[in-house]
């Protein structure tokens, strides 16, 4: 059997298999995580030059890259795990605090923005003061 569905106004064909539309969904990322991240602070009232790390779902590089240059926030400040781990779902934020801490990076009073998306386009940012 082979039903189609459509994403983004784009008919999508299916085989009856687990099939990811990989540049639409970064498109999808790239747009809404830099929106999500400047809603948070807002909510914090906060502005985005005043956090100290950017841990965000490690996809790939290239997509943080983008969320980052978008956003304006700098790549320098951004804690990711995927060059030692790859795309590792959802532990690649913990991952990426767990290397912010061995590397000493992360600090006692950092305000740090966390920010996971992923499986059925959902997403979400929280911002943190880590205490640890």
């Amino acid at each position: 059997m082979n039903l189609s569905t459509r994403m983004f106004e784009e008919e999508l064909a299916n085989s009856d298999k687990i099939v990811q539309n990989g540049r639409e969904v970064y498109k999808w990322a790239v747009t809404t995580v830099p929106k999500g991240m400047q809603s948070v602070m807002k909510n914090a009232s906060i502005p985005l030059n005043e956090v100290d790390w950017f841990v965000p779902h490690s996809a790939n590089l290239r997509m943080i890259e983008s969320i980052c240059e978008r956003s304006g926030f700098p790549i320098e400040r951004t804690l990711y795990s995927l060059v030692d781990y790859g795309n590792t779902s959802s532990a690649t934020i913990p991952l990426s605090l767990d290397k912010g801490v061995t590397e000493k990076k992360l600090r006692n009073g950092d305000k740090v923005l966390l920010y996971g998306f992923g499986g059925g386009l959902a997403h979400a940012g929280l911002l943190i003061k880590w205490t640890l």
